[in-house]
C-alpha cells in the first residue's frame, strides 16, 4: 500500500487509520494490489483517491468531505461496493437444474368447463394517473375504469413518448 499526501503530512496515526479501514475489505477475498492512496487538502476540503487493480481490473474510488478521518471512512465504503458490485457481476446466480429444464406449455382446455378465468381488480383512474402508472415499455398494457365515464378503457404504451387510449 502506498500513501501520498498532497499538500499534506502523513501521520503515523493517520496511516494507522487508514491502514485499518483497508484491512476490512479483507472480507471480500479478493486480492487487491498496486493500491495506492492519494490524500490531499485544499482550503477547507480533505479529499482522498484510491486507485487499485483487483483481478486485472482497475478500480479508482474518490472521496471529499471537511474532515480527514470521515474521508478515508467514506473512501472505503465507496470501494467496497465497487467490489461487491464486481463479485455479483462473477456470481452465476441460475441452479443447474433450472439451466437445462425447459417450460413446458400449459395445458390446453378441451372445452370451456376446464377453462379458469381470472379477473383482475380494476383500479378505477383518471386518464393522468393512468398514464402515469403505465409501465415505461413499449407494448405495455393498463386496463383501468375511467373516474369520469366509469367506462373500462385500455392505456397502451406504443413506444417511449406515445400512448394510445383504447376504448372498447
Amino acid at each position: 500500500m502506498k500513501i501520498t499526501g498532497r499538500r499534506l503530512v502523513i501521520t503515523p496515526a493517520l496511516r494507522q487509520h487508514i491502514e485499518s479501514r483497508f484491512e476490512r475489505l479483507v472480507r471480500y477475498e479478493v486480492a487487491l494490489s498496486h493500491l495506492s492512496v492519494i490524500l490531499s487538502v485544499s482550503k477547507l476540503q480533505h479529499s482522498a483517491e484510491v486507485v487499485c487493480t483487483m483481478q486485472g481490473k482497475r478500480i479508482q474510488a474518490k472521496a471529499s468531505t471537511r474532515e480527514m478521518y470521515a474521508t478515508v471512512d467514506q473512501l472505503v465504503d465507496r470501494l467496497g461496493v465497487q467490489i461487491r458490485k464486481h463479485k455479483e457481476r462473477q456470481a452465476d446466480h441460475k441452479e443447474p437444474a433450472k439451466r437445462s429444464v425447459r417450460k413446458a406449455p400449459p395445458p390446453v382446455p378441451r372445452n370451456e368447463e376446464e377453462l379458469e378465468v381470472i379477473r383482475p381488480a380494476r383500479a378505477v383512474l383518471t386518464l393522468e394517473d393512468a398514464k402515469r402508472q403505465l409501465d415505461p415499455l413499449p407494448g405495455s398494457l393498463l386496463v383501468f375504469t375511467a373516474l369520469a365515464s366509469g367506462k373500462l378503457q385500455i392505456l397502451q404504451r406504443v413506444d417511449r413518448n406515445r400512448m394510445v387510449l383504447i376504448d372498447p
